[in-house]
């Protein structure tokens, strides 16, 4: 297996894991700002997702494996994944949802409330706009424009998450 087929199920993890984890740490931390429960629903939020991602990602490689050998019957494709490598793609999205998750909710347990969003709001930015710089590499693209569509994306999930805290925490009646 390539690098670059390996790189499918953590690419996946990853994108996934910072636009879901910043959005459940910036809108629960928007609802309640409340450290412990940031951390309780980052820590379940982030250990459902990379299970969610894992074998999302594990069922599109096979079904994706399906269609590929239905398709090399016909004569129209030559490629068709393997077992292994949609194992192994499950397993890489779901270590980088877990890495990604553990670095976004980790400022939580080191500082404030407020301090930890932009923490975590930073961390998430430069790491869509790595990861897009990344990709550009792979598809000759401009890597700013990568860089800035990518982390635009995490931008959005979090302006969003941040709202829908707010809002939340105005009908639930939460109290900071």
């Amino acid at each position: 297996m390539r690098l670059v087929e390996a790189l499918e199920g953590a690419s996946f993890g990853l994108t996934d894991g910072v636009i879901c984890a910043l959005g459940i740490v910036i809108g629960v931390a928007a609802a309640t700002s409340n450290t412990s429960t940031v951390l309780l629903a980052g820590i379940i939020g982030g250990i459902a997702d990379a299970f969610d991602n894992s074998i999302g990602f594990y069922v599109s490689q096979l079904t994706e494996r399906s269609v590929q050998i239905h398709d090399k019957k016909k004569g129209t494709n030559q490629k068709v994944h393997t077992y292994h490598e949609a194992v192994l793609s499950g397993a890489a999205s779901f270590v980088m949802t877990v890495v990604i998750f553990s670095l976004l909710i980790s400022p939580y347990a080191l500082m404030s409330v407020a301090d930890a969003m932009i923490t975590s709001f930073v961390i998430a930015i430069v790491l869509l706009m790595a990861f897009g710089a990344y990709v550009s590499r792979l598809s000759n693209e401009s890597a700013w424009k990568m860089a800035l569509w990518y982390s635009s994306l995490g931008v959005v999930g979090a302006i969003v998450s941040y709202g829908a805290g707010l809002l939340l925490k105005g009908v639930l009646g939460l109290s900071s």
